[in-house]
Protein backbone atom coordinates (compact mmCIF):
# COMPACT_ATOMS: atom_id res chain seq x y z
CA UNK A 1 0.00 0.00 0.00
CA UNK A 2 3.28 2.45 1.05
CA UNK A 3 4.26 1.44 -2.59
CA UNK A 4 1.34 2.87 -3.92
CA UNK A 5 1.09 5.70 -2.59
CA UNK A 6 4.77 6.46 -2.95
CA UNK A 7 4.47 5.34 -6.50
CA UNK A 8 1.50 7.79 -6.79
CA UNK A 9 3.00 10.70 -5.25
CA UNK A 10 6.14 10.15 -8.00
CA UNK A 11 3.90 9.99 -10.39
CA UNK A 12 2.30 13.36 -9.72
CA UNK A 13 5.98 15.42 -8.71
CA UNK A 14 7.05 13.67 -12.44
CA UNK A 15 4.09 15.36 -13.83
CA UNK A 16 4.12 18.74 -12.25
CA UNK A 17 8.17 19.04 -12.99
CA UNK A 18 7.60 18.17 -17.07
CA UNK A 19 4.45 20.59 -17.36
CA UNK A 20 6.57 22.91 -16.04
CA UNK A 21 9.41 22.74 -18.28
CA UNK A 22 7.16 22.10 -21.10
CA UNK A 23 5.77 25.54 -19.97
CA UNK A 24 9.32 26.94 -19.83
CA UNK A 25 10.40 25.58 -23.61
CA UNK A 26 7.60 27.17 -24.74
CA UNK A 27 8.44 30.55 -23.23
CA UNK A 28 11.64 30.26 -24.24
CA UNK A 29 10.34 29.27 -27.62
CA UNK A 30 8.41 32.84 -27.88
CA UNK A 31 11.60 34.51 -26.95
CA UNK A 32 13.65 33.11 -30.15
CA UNK A 33 10.38 33.66 -32.27
CA UNK A 34 10.60 37.45 -31.09
CA UNK A 35 14.61 38.11 -31.27
CA UNK A 36 14.24 36.28 -34.94
CA UNK A 37 11.33 39.01 -35.56
CA UNK A 38 13.87 41.62 -34.44
CA UNK A 39 16.06 40.85 -36.33
CA UNK A 40 13.86 40.52 -39.32
CA UNK A 41 12.40 44.31 -38.66
CA UNK A 42 16.59 45.16 -38.80
CA UNK A 43 16.57 43.91 -42.69
CA UNK A 44 13.05 44.23 -43.77
CA UNK A 45 11.38 48.09 -45.03
CA UNK A 46 8.15 46.32 -44.59
CA UNK A 47 8.54 46.12 -40.74
CA UNK A 48 9.61 49.51 -40.66
CA UNK A 49 6.04 51.19 -38.61
CA UNK A 50 5.03 47.53 -37.48
CA UNK A 51 5.92 45.55 -33.64
CA UNK A 52 5.29 42.16 -32.58
CA UNK A 53 4.16 39.98 -29.52
CA UNK A 54 4.38 36.75 -29.49
CA UNK A 55 2.64 34.12 -27.10
CA UNK A 56 2.70 30.24 -27.76
CA UNK A 57 3.74 30.53 -31.57
CA UNK A 58 0.89 32.83 -32.47
CA UNK A 59 2.29 36.34 -33.52
CA UNK A 60 0.08 39.55 -33.58
CA UNK A 61 1.02 42.81 -35.85
CA UNK A 62 0.24 46.24 -35.03
CA UNK A 63 1.23 49.22 -36.21
CA UNK A 64 1.02 51.07 -39.70
CA UNK A 65 1.87 50.46 -43.38
CA UNK A 66 1.77 52.94 -46.54
CA UNK A 67 -0.57 50.19 -48.39
CA UNK A 68 -1.85 47.35 -48.40
CA UNK A 69 1.03 45.34 -50.09
CA UNK A 70 3.19 46.29 -46.94
CA UNK A 71 1.00 44.73 -44.58
CA UNK A 72 0.48 41.66 -46.53
CA UNK A 73 4.21 41.34 -47.07
CA UNK A 74 5.29 41.86 -43.19
CA UNK A 75 2.97 39.22 -42.42
CA UNK A 76 4.68 37.00 -45.18
CA UNK A 77 7.90 37.34 -43.52
CA UNK A 78 6.90 36.83 -39.94
CA UNK A 79 4.87 33.47 -41.61
CA UNK A 80 8.36 32.33 -42.67
CA UNK A 81 10.15 32.23 -39.24
CA UNK A 82 10.38 28.86 -37.32
CA UNK A 83 8.40 28.20 -34.69
CA UNK A 84 5.36 30.53 -36.05
CA UNK A 85 2.00 29.00 -35.73
CA UNK A 86 -0.54 31.64 -36.77
CA UNK A 87 -0.07 35.53 -37.71
CA UNK A 88 -3.04 37.79 -36.48
CA UNK A 89 -2.23 41.11 -38.48
CA UNK A 90 -3.69 43.96 -37.25
CA UNK A 91 -1.47 46.47 -39.24
CA UNK A 92 -3.61 49.79 -40.03
CA UNK A 93 -2.67 50.21 -43.80
CA UNK A 94 -2.66 54.75 -43.61
CA UNK A 95 -5.41 56.70 -45.53
CA UNK A 96 -3.51 58.42 -47.98
CA UNK A 97 -5.72 61.96 -47.94
CA UNK A 98 -5.46 65.12 -50.66
CA UNK A 99 -5.16 68.43 -48.97
CA UNK A 100 -6.22 71.36 -51.49
CA UNK A 101 -2.77 73.28 -51.58
CA UNK A 102 -3.27 76.60 -49.40
CA UNK A 103 -3.32 79.51 -52.51
CA UNK A 104 -6.08 77.16 -54.44
CA UNK A 105 -7.47 76.81 -50.81
CA UNK A 106 -7.77 80.35 -49.90
CA UNK A 107 -9.02 81.11 -53.58
CA UNK A 108 -12.22 78.85 -52.88
CA UNK A 109 -12.99 79.28 -49.19
CA UNK A 110 -12.99 82.93 -50.31
CA UNK A 111 -15.61 82.79 -52.85
CA UNK A 112 -17.66 80.30 -50.39
CA UNK A 113 -17.52 82.95 -47.47
CA UNK A 114 -18.72 85.79 -49.19
CA UNK A 115 -21.78 84.23 -49.13
CA UNK A 116 -21.68 84.35 -45.85
CA UNK A 117 -22.21 87.84 -44.39
CA UNK A 118 -20.27 88.45 -41.14
CA UNK A 119 -17.95 85.36 -41.47
CA UNK A 120 -14.17 85.63 -42.34
CA UNK A 121 -11.65 83.13 -43.15
CA UNK A 122 -8.01 82.38 -43.09
CA UNK A 123 -5.99 79.68 -44.63
CA UNK A 124 -2.60 78.21 -43.29
CA UNK A 125 -1.37 74.88 -44.11
CA UNK A 126 -4.04 73.68 -45.24
CA UNK A 127 -6.43 74.57 -41.98
CA UNK A 128 -9.15 76.89 -42.95
CA UNK A 129 -10.06 79.74 -39.77
CA UNK A 130 -13.44 80.91 -39.62
CA UNK A 131 -14.12 83.76 -37.26
CA UNK A 132 -17.03 86.29 -36.93
CA UNK A 133 -20.64 85.83 -36.50
CA UNK A 134 -23.28 83.15 -38.34
CA UNK A 135 -27.04 82.54 -38.21
CA UNK A 136 -27.86 79.14 -36.67
CA UNK A 137 -29.34 78.03 -40.08
CA UNK A 138 -26.78 79.02 -42.26
CA UNK A 139 -23.61 77.03 -40.60
CA UNK A 140 -24.26 73.18 -41.60
CA UNK A 141 -24.50 74.61 -45.18
CA UNK A 142 -20.89 76.98 -44.70
CA UNK A 143 -19.26 73.52 -43.17
CA UNK A 144 -20.87 71.06 -46.08
CA UNK A 145 -19.42 73.75 -48.72
CA UNK A 146 -15.93 74.28 -46.64
CA UNK A 147 -15.33 70.37 -46.75
CA UNK A 148 -15.75 69.84 -49.98
CA UNK A 149 -12.73 71.86 -50.68
CA UNK A 150 -10.77 69.30 -49.00
CA UNK A 151 -9.03 71.24 -45.98
CA UNK A 152 -6.65 69.19 -43.63
CA UNK A 153 -9.70 70.55 -41.01
CA UNK A 154 -11.66 73.30 -40.43
CA UNK A 155 -10.81 75.60 -36.79
CA UNK A 156 -14.57 76.68 -36.50
CA UNK A 157 -14.46 80.43 -33.99
CA UNK A 158 -17.78 81.36 -35.67
CA UNK A 159 -20.07 83.30 -33.10
CA UNK A 160 -23.91 81.55 -33.55
CA UNK A 161 -26.86 83.50 -33.35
Amino acid sequence: MKNKILNYCCLVLLLFILSFQIQSCKQNRDADIQTAIGSETQTNPNLAGVSATVVNGVVTLTGQCPDEDCRKNAEKAIKKIDGVKHVTNNIIVEASVDITPDKDLKEMTDKIVSKYKGVEAGVSNGIITLRGEIKKDKLQQLMIDLNSLRPKRIDNQLAVR
